[in-house]
């Protein structure tokens, strides 16, 4: 079978779509407690508007997707920065770099927004995750402020990404 990837920027009328694809590609491999559960349409378009979202595409047909915020930098006085959120692709897909792909245009469309860095949290029940990042030029960073903690979850571990350093 041939693959068509695209990735395009998401609309604010990509609200549901990725909404719905965040949850198919979550349940069943997170925490029941994770905040991803919690969400709702609404939330997600509310996010889009406050940042921006990717939607990685096969042939036209959505496999894939990533949001960013925008948030305060870590140092007083640098620009604004991004936390990325929900990065995932669907089952059956996954092990392939696609998830890079979605991290890769989520960074670029923060940089091109003027952002100098990016900051995201790893939650306790995706331990693997650390050295993925970490080898996309993440570091350890235990001041990490999130937009959404989740108070029923144990404390995740924060990462941050200077772009300028990459």
């Amino acid at each position: 079978m041939e693959t068509r990837l695209t990735i395009r920027s998401a609309s604010l009328a990509d609200g549901l779509l990725i909404h719905e694809l965040t949850q198919t590609i979550w349940s069943g491999r997170v925490s029941p407690e994770s905040t991803v559960f919690r969400e709702t349409p609404e939330t997600v378009t509310t996010q889009i508007a406050k940042g921006g979202a990717v939607i990685l595409e096969d042939a036209g047909e959505p496999i894939g997707a990533g949001r960013f915020v925008f948030v305060p930098p870590p140092i007083s006085g640098e620009t604004r920065w991004i936390e990325i959120k929900r990065i995932g692709v669907l089952p059956g897909r996954q092990k392939a770099g696609l998830g890079r792909m979605i991290l890769s245009s989520l960074e670029a469309a923060g940089r091109g927004e003027g952002a100098a860095g990016a900051q995201l949290a790893v939650r306790t029940d995706q331990p693997r995750l650390v050295d993925y990042y970490l080898a996309c030029g993440y570091e350890l960073a235990g001041d990490v402020k999130l937009t959404t903690p989740n108070p029923r979850s144990p404390e995740p571990t924060g990462m941050r990404k200077w772009f300028d350093r990459a």
